[in-house]
C-alpha cells in the first residue's frame, strides 16, 4: 500500500497531539511543521511569512491546526493582534506553498472555529425540538472572534484557488481532560470549588476529542467527501459540534455528577469581568449556540452526542 504522508501543524497542542497519534496508529506518516528551522523537511520561516515544503515527499493531504491560545489571559490590543495575525499568516503561507507543489494534496483540513458566526442569544427556545443556533449557512457575525474566523478561512484561498479541496473546520469548545475548557475545570471542581458561570444560561456548542478525531480521521479516509459538502466556491465549513448546544449549568451540573461532588460555588459575572475583561465576557459568560448540518452527512457516526455520556467518559477514562 502507497505510504500516505500527512503535514500537520499545531502538532503540540490538544487536538494535534490526539491526531498525530492516531494517524500514525492508522498507518499515515506524518510530518510536523517546524518553525523557524530551516533544516527541517516542513519548515515555517516567521520572518519572511513563508512554508517550506520538501517536494521529495509528496503529501496526501494537510492539517492545519495552529494558532496560540484565545484563552490564556486577557486581551490586550497587542494580544488580540497576535491572535488574528498568527493564525492568518501561517495559514496564508501554507495555503501557498501548498498551490505551489508540483503534487496538491488530495485534501487540505485548515482550522477555524465557531467564534465565526458571533455571539448567540443567552435564552433557550421554548422546545427542546427546536433549537435555534446557527449552522453551516450562517452569516459571519461581526465581533472580534468573528474577524479572526473570517480572517482565518480567506488565508486559505490560494490552495482553493488551486483546486485543493478545503475544509474549514469550525471547531466548538473540544472537550478533553487533557487540556482545554474541561482540563481546566477539573482539578477546581474535584476539589469542590466549581460552579456555574454568570447566570449559567449562556449556551455553549462542544465536541468530546475523541468525535473531533474521529471526524478529522473521516474527512482523511475519505477525501470525496469534502468536494461533496463544497459550497459554491469550493470550501466546505464543517461545525465540529455534536448534539445541542448546552447551558453553562447544564454543563456544570453534567461535570460535577461525573466528579461526585457538589458545584455550590458560582463565579459571579462582575468577578469575571473584574478578572478577564473582554476575553472573560466573550469566552466565559458570552453564547456560541451552533449546531452542524455537515458532520452527520459524514462518514462517521458521533460516539459523545450529550454532553453527560461526553464528561462521563472522559472523566472516567481520562481523556
Amino acid at each position: 500500500m502507497t505510504q500516505r504522508h500527512v503535514l500537520l501543524t499545531g502538532a503540540s497542542g490538544l487536538i494535534g497531539t490526539a491526531l498525530a497519534a492516531h494517524l500514525t496508529a492508522s498507518g499515515f506518516v506524518v510530518h510536523k511543521l517546524a518553525r523557524d528551522a530551516r533544516s527541517a523537511a516542513f519548515n515555517y520561516d516567521s520572518n519572511s511569512k513563508t512554508v517550506v515544503l520538501d517536494s521529495s515527499i509528496p503529501l496526501y493531504a494537510a492539517v492545519n491546526l495552529a494558532g496560540p491560545s484565545i484563552a490564556d489571559g486577557r486581551w490586550s490590543e497587542s494580544r488580540k493582534r497576535d491572535i488574528l495575525e498568527n493564525r492568518r499568516d501561517l495559514t496564508h503561507a501554507l495555503s501557498s506553498a501548498l498551490a505551489s507543489a508540483s503534487t496538491p494534496p488530495a485534501v487540505y483540513l485548515s482550522a477555524s472555529a465557531i467564534g465565526y458566526y458571533g455571539p448567540s442569544p443567552d435564552q433557550e427556545p421554548a422546545s427542546p425540538h427546536t433549537d435555534s443556533c446557527f449552522d453551516e449557512q450562517s452569516p459571519a457575525g461581526d465581533d472580534f472572534l468573528a474577524e479572526v474566523g473570517k480572517s482565518w478561512e480567506a488565508a486559505t484561498l490560494p490552495a482553493r484557488d488551486a483546486g485543493i479541496p478545503t475544509v474549514h473546520l469550525r471547531f466548538g469548545v473540544v472537550m478533553s481532560t487533557r487540556g482545554g475548557v474541561l482540563g481546566k475545570m477539573l482539578l477546581p471542581f474535584s476539589l469542590c470549588l466549581g460552579g456555574r458561570l454568570g447566570s449559567g444560561s449562556q449556551r455553549m456548542s462542544w465536541i468530546s476529542l475523541p468525535d473531533a478525531i474521529g471526524v478529522l480521521s473521516s474527512l482523511l479516509n475519505r477525501p470525496e467527501q469534502a468536494a461533496a459538502l463544497a459550497d459554491d466556491n469550493g470550501a466546505t465549513a464543517i461545525n465540529l459540534v455534536a448534539g445541542r448546544p448546552v447551558t453553562n449549568a447544564e454543563f456544570t451540573r453534567a461535570l460535577g455528577n461525573a466528579l461526585n461532588r457538589p458545584t455550590v460555588l458560582p463565579l459571579p459575572s462582575p468577578v469575571i469581568n473584574l478578572l478577564f475583561g473582554e476575553m472573560g465576557r466573550a469566552l466565559l459568560l458570552g453564547s456560541a449556540a451552533v449546531c452542524s448540518t455537515k458532520v452527520q452527512a459524514l462518514d462517521y457516526t458521533l460516539k459523545h452526542p450529550s454532553i453527560e455520556s461526553a464528561i462521563e467518559h472522559l472523566v472516567s477514562n481520562r481523556t
